[in-house]
């Protein structure tokens, strides 16, 4: 046994010790603080293990709303696996493994990669759009990291530039990584902490947000983002290289061995194009949209359309960021329902001093607050879960309007880009090794700083405009 996993379990046999204190001497309200931040540990030291970690928070927190009365405990699981959120989730990841299968995403993704022209700083903005482009498609940064790399390795490839010693290699690496976080704040099915913070706005700040009441919130914000931070990129890595006309024929060759587009591919297209109308009508529905998007994508392995088979998806699909999706919702259905984290809240605000503080202050600082605590968490799922409620509970006591911080902080929770352990996707890109940490840390803190300030200055005034906001 190594250091590390000694002290995994020093850690988790100390949240044990602090869950089965709240667990045996509180009320609900304690009972469900304790079992919060045993779920925060528990997902922070091992994430390798979200599949088992989240069927032991879910079981936890029925057993204690159901008062052991295993009506209530079934009945407290069926309410919260009721709504849409789960079901579309789970249709995304049918639908980002069909477009896997038919290579239909590394389609889309390199004719938008090359729609710009072949120059290198055009290459570098179009990375970022193809990121926009295939992020209502998956619910999933990590698949989506995993689609774009090949097209990142051979953009680069082409210009035959060597690591170390590029930045136009540490640019194009460098901007798919900013953009898978910043291309999910758009969508409500672009990343799992979107709709977990949904479920907070509606429960505790009385804002409702469909998906595309998401879209209406989040996409002019993120275009501004996507912009700047392609910006940003070509600033501190200036390209060093420039167009070549023999380069058109390599990248040619790149959209060539995709073929001509398949049957599979255009029935996927179809699919999709009708769970993203349910998606967008879902106020208008009286239907559930998730559950019919599911029984549609779900239709992708039937034997007549071949796109693809259930052993398939069963063996690719991530159970672990599924059960973990689903372990969040229901945490955040209990946090909500018994206010568990005031206690929190109200120790950081007598302690802090924060009811000193004038509200102009206490905004600003409240969420740049919010976006720098993303270098604490090795999931963005993880952080709204426990942030965003938070953040919702300091602001009632501060008595500003709960809006004003929580939307800023929730369209931000997706963009955890300062360290690679911060996310998945951030790690799969700096495995390359075509920039380092201290590259990612500049560009990540100037990026994070900016987008605080954009969301601040741009957001909140669009947001009145638009009537999320009074």
């Amino acid at each position: 046994m190594n250091g590390k996993e000694i002290s995994q379990l020093i850690t988790l046999g100390l949240s044990l010790i602090i869950f089965s204190f709240f667990a045996l001497t509180q009320p609900i309200q304690g009972k469900i603080l304790g079992t919060a931040i045993f779920a925060l540990i528990l997902w922070s030291i091992y994430p390798e293990k979200h599949l088992q970690g989240s069927i032991l928070i879910i079981f936890l927190l029925a057993f204690f709303e159901a008062s052991i009365d295993l009506n209530e405990l079934f009945e407290s699981l069926f309410r919260t696996y009721g709504g849409s959120g789960l079901w579309i989730i789970l249709s995304g990841f049918i639908l980002a493994n069909s477009m896997d299968v038919t290579r239909l995403g590394t389609r889309i993704a390199l004719q938008v990669t090359t729609s710009m022209g072949y120059k290198p700083i055009n290459i570098i903005l179009a990375i970022s759009l193809a990121n926009l482009v295939i992020s209502p498609l998956s619910p999933s940064t990590t698949a989506k990291a995993f689609l774009l790399l090949p097209i990142c390795k051979g953009l680069i490839d082409v210009f035959d530039v060597q690591k170390g010693k590029s930045n136009y290699g540490t640019a194009v690496m460098i901007i798919a990584m900013a953009a898978n976080n910043i291309a999910s704040t758009a969508f409500l099915t672009a990343t799992v902490p979107n709709p977990i913070s949904a479920e907070y706005l509606k429960d505790l700040a009385n804002i409702n947000i469909d998906w595309f009441g998401w879209v209406r919130m989040s996409f002019p914000l993120t275009l501004i983002l996507i912009y700047i931070s392609y910006l940003i990129v070509i600033r501190l890595f200036p390209i060093e290289i420039l167009h070549d006309d023999n380069l058109l024929n390599k990248i040619e060759k790149m959209k060539e061995k995709l073929g001509s587009v398949k049957k599979q591919e255009k029935i996927v297209v179809i699919i999709f194009v009708i769970c993203l109308i349910l998606w967008m009508t879902e106020s208008f529905n009286p239907y559930n949209a998730g559950i019919l998007s599911l029984l549609l994508s779900a239709s992708l392995m039937i034997p007549s359309f071949r796109v693809i088979t259930l052993q398939k998806f069963n063996n690719e699909v991530p159970w672990g960021s599924i059960s973990l999706f689903a372990a969040s919702m229901f945490l955040a259905r209990a946090v909500s329902k018994y206010n568990a984290l005031d206690p929190v809240a109200n120790s950081f605000f007598e302690i802090l001093g924060l009811k000193n503080l004038g509200s102009t202050v206490f905004m600003v600082g409240l969420v740049t607050a919010s976006m720098l605590l993303h270098v604490v968490f090795t999931s963005t799922t993880v952080y709204a879960t426990v942030i965003i409620p938070l953040i919702i509970s300091l602001t009632e006591l501060q008595g500003v309007q709960i809006g004003l911080i929580a939307l800023p902080v929730a369209f931000l929770a997706p963009i955890a880009i300062i360290f690679p352990i911060n996310t998945i996707p951030n790690i799969i890109f700096h495995d390359e090794g075509w920039f380092t940490e201290q590259q990612m840390f500049k560009y990540g803190i100037l990026l994070s700083l900016i987008s605080i300030i954009i969301v601040l200055l741009i957001g909140l005034p669009y947001w009145k405009f638009i009537g999320l906001l009074q």
